[in-house]
């Protein structure tokens, strides 16, 4: 596979991050000559930007390769000008990152692309000392790289850190300090749900390159998460957008009052990404078809007029029912059950199709705290600030559950 020709030119932002003080169409007068220097591709110019102070520059749009299972998808990514690929460990039970490897290895283009790889820590290992703590994380990592036939990645992930106790557990923190040094990795990052509360303890630790943060236009309402990623930007940590569509346009859920109007993937997208503090977002198709139509916001985020009718349209936000993790609910259960994670899981399980990730995470809930503690309950009065309708998604996690659908 040939590269193709590049062409590299800057161009000057006058009017900088104004426009978005001013409403997303503002974007529209100069969405298309924003960014750092354009490379040419196949596809047309594609913007690019720096991701923080790892002196990085990536295209705007990567691939978040998690529900991915066709190699063919990869290549055709590089093909159209993709440089950043994101896996985990966890994900398809480590056959991702096999795939992601095999992939990278065939083109024989490792020197051209940033692979990022992520370790969560289960709930059992929370209780491990700071020396076993590290010492698995390091082995977990050993066994990524394996996985992915590399000696490094460019960015390792401590993963789905969702709480501010946990984003400074000393085991994991010590093991990418270890495991950067050693060359295993060459940043270091984190990646959390709870948007606010774990970015805000990211910033004041200063040993993160960057974050890997949950954004999509259903928080266009929340200036506390948006400062605060804005906030995560300026002090030098590179920002990653993920969950950028709000769990997908796939609703296969019975029970929706009215169903979802078209869904604008591409306003969606544009719209994350008209955000200057977003380096680059890693949307996650499965099809090629997904992925043309991700990769065409690359070059241009001016909004069509089908698009701005699309984002005026408030509906959307309280028919995508997207949890924003920020845990409210939670005091309203009796039982502290851990609501964020199951509608976490409904997400994976009925949206994206993904019942390893949704099995994975249910799994990974305290006794007593996960869907067990649900069925004992004849109905739910958890109540979400936004628009989430909680008792369904959980009664609909019950019907999957029923058997062996989930714990298979």
């Amino acid at each position: 596979m040939k590269d193709y020709p590049r062409r590299s030119f800057l161009k000057t932002l006058a009017l900088g991050g104004a426009a978005l003080k001013l409403g997303p169409f503002a974007w529209d007068a100069f969405a298309a000559t924003s960014g750092l220097p354009i490379e040419t591709t196949a596809s047309g110019p594609v913007l690019r930007r720096t991701l923080g102070k790892t002196g990085l520059t990536l295209p705007i749009v990567s691939m978040g390769v998690m529900n991915a299972d066709v190699p063919g998808l990869l290549r055709r990514a590089y093909e159209l000008g993709i440089r950043h690929y994101d896996t985990a460990a966890g994900y398809q039970q480590g056959r991702n990152e096999e795939m992601v490897g095999r992939v990278i290895k065939e083109m024989g283009v490792r020197d051209k692309v940033i692979i990022a790889t992520k370790e969560a820590v289960p709930e059992h290992d929370r209780m491990l000392s700071t020396a076993d703590g590290k010492a698995r994380f390091i082995e977990n990592t050993e066994k990524s790289l394996q996985r992915l036939q590399m000696d490094h990645v460019d960015i390792l992930y401590y993963h789905a850190v969702d709480s501010v106790e946990h984003a400074h557990a000393e085991g994991p923190l010590e093991a990418l300090r270890t495991l950067r040094k050693e060359g295993k990795t060459r940043f270091i990052g984190i990646s959390t749900h709870k948007t606010v509360d774990v970015i805000g303890e990211a910033i004041r630790l200063d040993m993160f390159d960057v974050v890997l943060v949950t954004l999509n236009y259903t928080m266009a309402h929340d200036n506390g998460i948006l400062s605060t990623i804005e906030r995560a930007s300026k002090s030098g940590i590179g920002v990653i957008a993920m969950k950028t569509q709000a769990g997908g346009s796939v609703r296969p859920d019975a029970h929706l009052p009215t169903p979802l109007p078209p869904v604008s993937q591409t306003a969606l997208l544009k719209w994350v990404l008209a955000h200057d503090f977003v380096t680059t977002a890693i949307p996650g198709f499965s099809t090629y078809e997904h992925l043309e139509q991700d990769f065409s916001v690359a070059s241009n985020l001016a909004y069509s007029e089908d698009e701005k009718k699309f984002l005026a349209d408030k509906s959307f936000t309280a028919l995508a029912e997207f949890c924003q993790q920020c845990g409210e609910c939670r005091a309203a259960c009796p039982k502290q059950v851990e609501v964020p994670v199951l509608m976490r899981s409904h997400m994976y399980a009925v949206q994206y199709g993904n019942r390893d990730m949704a099995r994975t995470l249910l799994a990974g809930i305290a006794t007593g705290q996960g869907l067990e503690a649900c069925r004992s309950c004849d109905g739910c009065s958890v109540a979400c600030r936004n628009s989430v309708q909680v008792a369904r998604k959980i009664g609909e996690l019950k019907a999957l559950t029923r058997g062996t659908a989930l714990y298979a």
